[in-house]
């Protein structure tokens, strides 16, 4: 009789395990790759929310930013995107920064790419010319953020073949999730003047039971150099978290704004200063007033 209760239970046991498997086999088993292309038609795309916190070495605070829009894509993959973001202002930083500062995170910053141009709107380079609203970024000037990159997620999983690169750095594979760990100049083999960073990121990829991703979650760590208050620069290091979820089967058509609000970034007053300089890299933190 004992030995009928053990051979029970540990025919019990396989059982669950060979379910088990069967069902994670069954999770993982649609194709990512061919999920997303299967979106790719004019007037489809994905609703896109994101939160971005960094935490900066010898600063005790947390900064948050939500990033919120949408992507659109056409035949062949992503055409534009329409994305907003804005800085969340905690009770630690309102005690901590002064007005100003608090005043430039609630400015939300809202970037609209469409084709090689990106139209930014929130994108503070000292004063605009009288009636307009938006600067512009394209082939005779400095890019909007990096190859792949919307909002503040370094990884892009809405390229057929990035994604198909993110999945093979998967080290660990559960129902509907990837982890792993990549790096970023392998990510994007595009060269440009700022491109490609040399990040370490780690990753975990959701997917729905069609493959299709919903979420993506990376870490990561920059040294970067950061202007203090007292006119120094210095060199710290930004440990970053982004989440990003993704919202499919949406119908989403990106537009440029009015050309009569729009000022091309080489056009900007401060940029015809003597000796003032065009930095090559330049990114929505670099929202700096050059008066």
């Amino acid at each position: 009789m004992k030995r009928l209760n053990v051979l029970a239970v540990l025919f019990g046991v396989l059982a669950a395990l060979f379910t088990g498997a069967g069902a994670a086999h069954a999770a993982s088993s649609a194709d990512p790759v061919h999920a997303l292309r299967q979106q790719f038609a004019a007037g489809r795309g994905v609703l896109v929310s994101e939160t971005a916190r960094t935490s900066i070495s010898e600063d005790k605070q947390t900064y948050i930013r939500r990033t919120t829009g949408r992507i659109g894509f056409g035949k062949s993959g992503v055409v534009g995107y329409d994305l907003t973001s804005r800085g969340v202002i905690t009770p630690g930083l309102r005690a901590a920064l002064p007005p100003e500062e608090l005043e430039a995170m609630r400015t939300p910053l809202r970037a609209v790419n469409v084709g090689r141009y990106t139209y930014v709107q929130g994108f503070h380079w000292g004063p605009m010319p009288e009636g307009k609203t938006w600067v512009t970024f394209g082939e005779d000037n400095p890019s909007w953020q990096d190859y792949g990159q919307r909002g503040d997620q370094l990884v892009d999983v809405l390229s057929p073949a990035r994604l198909k690169f993110v999945i093979s750095k998967a080290s660990s594979l559960r129902s509907g999730e990837y982890r792993g760990t990549l790096k970023t100049q392998n990510l994007y083999s595009e060269q440009g003047p700022y491109n490609p960073y040399k990040y370490t990121v780690s990753f975990r990829l959701f997917v729905d039971k069609a493959g299709l991703p919903v979420r993506l979650v990376t870490r990561y760590s920059s040294k970067e150099y950061d202007y203090t208050r007292d006119g120094e620069w210095v060199r710290r290091i930004q440990r970053n978290v982004v989440d990003t979820r993704y919202r499919w089967h949406a119908n989403v058509k990106i537009t440029a704004p009015p050309a009569s609000a729009i000022v091309d970034f080489n056009d900007l007053p401060a940029n015809r200063q003597p000796n003032f300089g065009i930095p090559l890299v330049i990114h929505p933190d670099d929202r700096v007033a050059a008066e």
